[in-house]
């Protein structure tokens, strides 16, 4: 038996394809179907409650890890014999858990979606998170506390794949409306320093204020992943095509048209075979001239339809074929239209392709360099003299520019465009590198910290808009399996960078080679983005 989500989905699709041939002239049936439709219309569109989750997901997950540098110099003191490269592990291996339990959620995101709901991942991404913490809370080695960490890094994944299902719901203002629920992480990075510092603050008559600090860390967790995953969902289809009203109305209007004559003088057998197809088609297809011309993407034909969702699993020859009485009618000619969805289209034409190829080389190369200023720079703030809360205020303008970053860079891109966006913010960090080792007083400190965020805050979201605007027309369904592909190429980075430029800081001495091998690696980075064909 169908599942209840799959037969509301079905009653969707009817109800879109009966608005359209609704529109062939008949008023008195064009009113009675637009009562029909006002049943989904009336609600508030679902994915602004998606972005909400998304924002407070980003908020606790990515808040979180880009704070837990703070837990180091704690750590140090209650573990002295362990280097600085295996203290790092406790941050780096943080996002390595996350982005593999990312790229899991990916594989698994649709199914769960149909019949389980997929709100529940990001419940037990709570759930893991808190035992997380509270498991390394206890631990009475640092080997524990590393455990810990891999726990609250698969939970952290749902931070990520949350960035995934929300770039779902919009078309025309995609990067500004996830840029905003990204957002979350700047809110989280400004917010959770100081509660960190005020923790161990407060429990520095405590032998070891990092365990409580940690506990309350995980209730909170686990209470705001549990509240913000109730809404989480997918979108049924033509769901976000009806919310995009302003620019799809009028095409609508003009299409519908085309539609009621194409079936005009037919008879009953052949009206009824190309009926049941066309309704196929138009669940997966039909809509991409709306949402296609409306984000310019050059879609104006019925077979320029076809093409930007050429992957689909659903579609196949005897759709087509049942559908040539309908394509004769409209002069157009299905010979050239894709027969379907295959593994080797999608690794030639999806996963091989030159977009994918080259922002997996950028993702592999900077990674090594990403998260060396938010775990070195507290570090380097006690290397210097200043008291532990110079750092944690450091922290705090790093997550400030991150949130101010999202909120502002996001209208830049639905104008200018992802790519340029992440290659430029990526061509200055290295430039913040360079310049790491002239801060000597706290208000330079300050002044880095607060740049560096601003301009690697949107790195988490932009690799995933460039992938829906590549790929949202002739793959949309791969989009969160391809980013979970480069979540992958982050792996070695996230993993081994902090702990070599740890390490390359404790042999010299200084932070001085760190930094500028940091820069290198960021310029070389930046430069793959380049590479990237303009979609």
């Amino acid at each position: 038996a169908a599942s209840p989500r799959k037969e509301d989905t079905a009653l969707r699709e009817d109800k879109l394809l009966l608005w359209e041939i609704a529109c062939e002239g008949d008023d008195d049936k064009k009113s009675s179907v637009e009562s029909l439709m006002k049943e989904m219309t009336t609600d508030i569109y679902h994915g602004y409650y998606v972005f909400l989750a998304t924002f407070f997901l980003n908020f606790i997950t990515i808040g979180q890890f880009n704070s837990s540098s703070l837990y180091l110099d704690p750590l140090h003191q209650s573990f002295p014999e362990s280097g600085s490269g295996t203290l790092a592990l406790v941050c780096t291996i943080q996002i390595v858990a996350a982005l593999a339990s990312s790229l899991a959620g990916g594989m698994v995101q649709n199914t769960l979606n149909d019949y389980v709901g997929l709100n529940w991942l990001f419940f037990f991404g709570g759930v893991l998170m808190s035992v997380g913490f509270i498991w390394s809370s206890y631990s009475s080695t640092l080997a524990g506390v590393i455990l810990g960490s891999v726990s609250l890094g698969i939970g952290l994944g749902a931070g990520l794949i949350s960035a995934g299902v929300c770039v779902l719901w919009f078309e025309q203002s995609r990067g500004t409306m996830l840029l905003l629920a990204i957002s979350g992480q700047g809110m989280g990075n400004v917010f959770f320093p100081w509660l960190i510092v005020k923790l161990l603050e407060t429990y520095a008559e405590v032998e070891e204020p990092w365990r409580p600090t940690m506990r309350w860390m995980g209730l909170l967790s686990f209470f705001v992943c549990a509240v913000a995953a109730i809404p989480m969902r997918l979108p049924h289809p033509g769901e976000v095509e009806e919310n995009e009203k302003d620019t799809a109305t009028t095409i609508s209007l003009t299409t519908n048209a085309s539609y009621g004559s194409m079936f005009e003088d037919s008879n009953d057998d052949d009206l009824s075979q190309s009926f049941v197809a066309f309704k196929k088609l138009r669940a997966g297809s039909i809509t991409s001239i709306v949402d296609g011309v409306a984000n310019g993407l050059r879609r104006s034909s019925v077979a320029g339809a076809y093409q930007a969702v050429s992957t689909a699993p659903y579609l196949n020859n005897s759709d087509i074929g049942n559908c040539s009485s309908i394509f004769a009618r409209r002069d157009i000619d299905v010979t050239s239209i894709p027969a379907g969805n295959s593994e080797s289209s999608f690794t030639k034409d999806v996963a091989f392709s030159s977009t994918n190829l080259w922002l997996s080389a950028f993702t592999f190369i900077a990674c090594f360099a990403s998260l060396n200023a938010q775990v070195l720079l507290p570090k380097y703030c006690i290397s210097m003299g200043f008291p532990e809360a110079v750092g944690g205020f450091a922290m705090t303008l790093y997550g400030l520019g991150m949130l101010l970053a999202n909120i502002t860079v996001g209208f830049a891109v639905d104008r200018f465009g992802s790519c340029q966006l992440l290659a430029s913010g990526f061509f200055t960090m290295a430039m913040l590198f360079f310049t790491w080792p002239l801060s000597v007083t706290a208000p330079q400190i300050y002044l880095e910290a607060f740049l560096f965020g601003y301009f690697q805050g949107p790195s988490s979201s932009l690799p995933i808009i460039i992938l829906a605007d590549a790929f949202a027309c002739s793959s949309p369904e791969h989009i969160l399996v391809l980013n979970g592909m480069i979540n992958m190429c982050k792996f070695p980075g996230y993993l081994l960078g902090s702990a070599i430029a740890s390490n390359i800081a404790q042999k010299f001495g200084g932070y001085g080679n760190a930094s500028a091998l940091s820069g290198i690696i960021e310029l070389l980075g930046a430069s793959m983005l380049l590479m990237i064909p303009t979609p």
